[in-house]
């Protein structure tokens, strides 16, 4: 299949009144032209004029296209009879399978350099704001992330708050006693840690053993 470069172009003054290529209906006046070229000659395939709706759905790349030569589908080339569509390439009979010749630097028409300036442009910006939304939903996680961080320091800061309040009321009697009870538990801690080191260090030395020296 031939490769086409499509490209939205505001409407030429002869097309001003034109409806919608795309769809029927009473809001299908046109807005737009989508032109089609191919990639390799530069050599315009369509030019067909769409409504807000499908210019949305061809930004979205929503519009159906030709399976054979890459032609977006226009209503005009829907059967009557059958309803299905025919494309131009089988009206006219074209090989898509046949390689063009590709042009040459200095017959390159001016529209086509615009065009490919103006879809470079556009990939540009479609870029950006893909990046654009990246950037915007890292500082919306960072910012949930700060708030939660946020909140967890408030609430530490008022149970110490609380615990400093209750510790104030206390005389000096009660706090001896406390700190006593503090210092208690933490030599009961440091008997026990003792104790795990000492069977853990047991337990080392009977496994370095040399029962195999030892007869039966």
């Amino acid at each position: 299949m031939r490769e086409l470069i499509h490209t939205v172009l505001e409407l030429e003054n002869w097309n001003r009144r034109a409806t919608c290529y795309f769809c029927y209906g009473s809001n299908n006046k046109a807005v737009c032209q989508i032109r089609s070229r191919s990639k390799l000659t530069d050599k315009i395939v369509a030019n067909a004029c769409a409504c807000e709706s499908c210019k949305e759905k061809f930004e979205n790349d929503e519009l159906p296209k030709c399976s054979d030569c890459g032609r977006l589908q226009i209503k005009a080339n829907i059967d009557v009879l059958t309803g299905k569509y025919i494309c131009d390439c089988v009206r006219r009979q074209e090989n898509t399978q046949e390689k063009e010749l590709p042009i040459l630097p200095h017959e390159r028409r001016p529209g086509a350099f615009y065009e490919r300036q103006i879809n470079g442009l556009r990939e540009e910006l479609d870029t950006a704001e893909v990046e654009i939304d990246t950037h915007l939903e890292a500082l919306e996680i960072a910012k949930d992330w700060h708030k939660r961080q946020k909140q967890e320091l408030l609430d530490r800061i008022k149970k110490l708050e609380a615990e400093i309040e209750r510790l104030k009321k206390l005389t000096s009697q009660e706090l001896v006693n406390k700190l006593a009870t503090y210092e208690a538990e933490n030599e009961q801690l440091k008997i026990k840690l003792a104790q795990l080191t000492s069977q853990q260090t047991s337990q080392v030395e009977v496994k370095k053993w040399p029962w195999s020296k030892i007869k039966k």
